[in-house]
């Protein structure tokens, strides 16, 4: 089993960080991390915004929960909020807009009545400035947003543009989300800077089996140059009678009016699409999906301007299957290529240490070419022990699949001082204590990781599919003022450490020795350029060239835990904790 160093962690100042590829778990005491959310802050400081819910032991009461961390890893701020209406705020996405950070998700009453909501939240400390709630047509409907993204789309027609927010979600009859209740519709909400409604409209298919099956829901939204690209489910049927959950791919323009819709059934029951990436040289846009029938995900390609599907779009089969798909978005490494990220839902390894391990939601990331869907470069997959707590409405492996809910689990982000491009991450983990961990990473554009990762091999398939449609319609909503209030908490970071760790064999062996050191330390290892001597809150203490046997004096370097950042001569980065005594 991996070891891990342990740090206590609140950094409440600013200092400059060097980035590094990192690995970390942030923990509460007594409390399950769930709906995990990543988000860069844009602002300059390459810092990055975690969004989650913290739940008790027997997931009935949670926090919704904001962190910011910086590049390498450290928490700077941590809060928790609350409103003394509303006993239940679940934070859902998160977007950020230079010093501010929006959140979505629901408020609940104290019968469990829901209702969307945004707030805008200082990005510096995380105090909140501004926040409403959301009945979507009347007071009676429950509701809740799953994804929240800016604009500076002219949402009036008057050729002005109107900064403001796109609010997707659910809402209907039930509390609780559930696939089997009687009225389940999907909504988009347009608001200005000031989060009041500009426009709103709703999502559905009127031709399912009354009682019997009703999905209808938005849970992701991409801007093109024509409109808003929408996906999440809508119910259809291929066999008369018979109720599916089909993959939504449905275009409005920007005053909420439908363009196209090349919805469609893929296989059985339940299939979603959860992500879009638009491709402006092509113009073509790239739909993730996720298909129950596969268990595992594939690619729709998409005219923009007409929606019609390109015949090249393909899915994948595996052997080990149940690896569904969360995020989509263009490669860093090559233009002409697309990076997916998901989660494993079942994998058994061998640590270092020949312990037997098991994972839910362990991080993956393929890379396609964009033109044949045929996978370029390795796949990867990021190994953490943990299995999913339930039960949850939102819990991932609940059913086969994630049905509804996939939070933004990637992104990618280049350094403002130019050093380089990460993706981060964001995982789950069971600690030793039978709670669950965020679990946080970043990795460099080779994608290795020094901690525990392996490959996968992947079948490419053409899609088939037989279309459906949906119906959409504008409506009011109405609005009221939320009185929430932040209150910072403690977390605990342990930050990985790769002695016991099994690795693919891509990354050369690199050793230290002596370690713990005094006076030097020698670096054993084949490709060795450079290095970087940082301590545990990410600070440069030395840096210089480095080639195998090189000693590395330490004559200048206090007592402490240390981390040293080696780079190889193709450009790849290793992480190797370092103790000075």
């Amino acid at each position: 089993m991996k070891t891990t160093l342990f740090l206590f962690s609140i950094s409440l100042f600013s200092l400059t960080i060097y980035s590094q590829p990192f690995q970390t778990n942030v923990e509460v005491a007594n409390g399950f991390y769930h709906d995990i959310n990543i988000e860069t802050i844009n602002d300059l400081s390459n810092d990055f915004a975690i969004a989650a819910n913290i739940f008790d032991t027997n997931f009935t009461t949670q926090l919704m929960a904001i962190h910011r961390m910086n590049a390498a890893g450290t928490i700077q701020w941590s809060n928790t909020y609350t409103d003394a209406v509303f006993p239940e705020v679940r934070v859902l996405d998160v977007v950020n807009v230079v010093d501010k950070i929006y959140a979505t998700g629901y408020v609940a009453d104290g019968s469990g009545k829901r209702s969307t909501f945004i707030a805008e939240i200082q990005a510096s400390n995380g105090a909140v400035l501004n926040a409403h709630f959301y009945d979507i047509v009347n007071p009676g409907f429950n509701s809740q947003g799953f994804k929240i993204v800016q604009t500076n789309s002219d949402a009036n027609n008057d050729t002005v543009s109107d900064p403001g927010f796109l609010v997707v979600g659910l809402f209907g009859a039930c509390q609780t989300t559930d696939i089997s209740c009687a009225l389940n519709i999907g909504f988009v909400l347009r608001t200005d800077m000031n989060l009041a409604p500009i426009w709103t409209i709703e999502l559905e298919n009127n031709n399912s089996t009354a009682g019997t099956f009703d999905f209808d829901f938005i849970n992701d939204i991409t801007e093109t140059p024509t409109g808003f690209f929408l996906t999440g489910s809508i119910t259809g049927q291929v066999t008369p009678g018979v109720d599916q959950q089909g993959v939504l791919a449905y275009k409005i323009d920007f005053l909420g009016n439908p363009l196209w819709d090349q919805s469609y059934i893929f296989g059985n029951s339940q299939d979603v699409s959860v992500d879009a990436y638009y491709d402006s040289n092509s113009q073509q846009i790239f739909m993730l999906c996720n298909y129950s029938q596969t268990h595992y995900f594939g690619v729709t390609k998409l005219a923009d301007a007409t929606g019609v599907i390109d015949p090249g779009s393909w899915f994948l089969t595996g052997n080990d299957l149940n690896t569904y798909a969360f995020r989509i978005m263009e490669s860093f490494n090559n233009p002409n290529t697309l990076l997916i990220s998901g989660y494993d839902r079942d994998e058994s390894w061998v640590d270092g240490s020949n312990n037997p391990q098991f994972g839910q939601t362990n991080v993956f990331v393929h890379e396609f070419n964009k033109n044949t869907g045929a996978i370029t470069g390795g796949t990867r997959q990021y190994l953490v022990p943990h299995v999913e707590h339930g039960p949850e409405e939102f819990n991932f492996w609940g059913f086969q699949q994630p049905v509804i809910y996939y939070p933004d689990i990637s992104l990618p982000y280049t350094l403002n001082d130019g050093s380089g491009t990460y993706l981060y991450h964001a995982g789950y983990r069971t600690t030793p204590n039978s709670t669950t961990a965020a679990e946080l990473f970043a990795v460099p554009g080779s994608m290795d990781n020094e901690c525990v990762n392996l490959d996968k091999s992947l079948t490419l398939q053409p899609l088939v599919f037989n279309s459906i449609i949906g119906t959409t319609g504008h409506v009011t909503p109405s609005m009221g003022t939320l009185q929430l209030v932040a209150s910072p908490f403690n977390v605990q970071e342990r930050i990985c450490d790769d002695t016991l760790a099994v690795s693919d064999n891509e990354l050369p062996a690199i050793k230290l020795y002596p370690n713990p050191a005094s006076q030097h330390v020698y670096v054993y290892g084949m490709d060795l350029s450079s290095y970087h001597l940082l301590d545990s809150l990410g600070r440069v203490v030395l840096t210089g060239t480095l080639s195998s046997g090189e000693n590395i004096s330490l004559s200048t370097v206090v007592s402490g835990v240390y981390f040293l950042k080696i780079q190889l001569r193709d450009g790849r980065y290793t992480i190797k904790k370092l103790i000075v005594k």
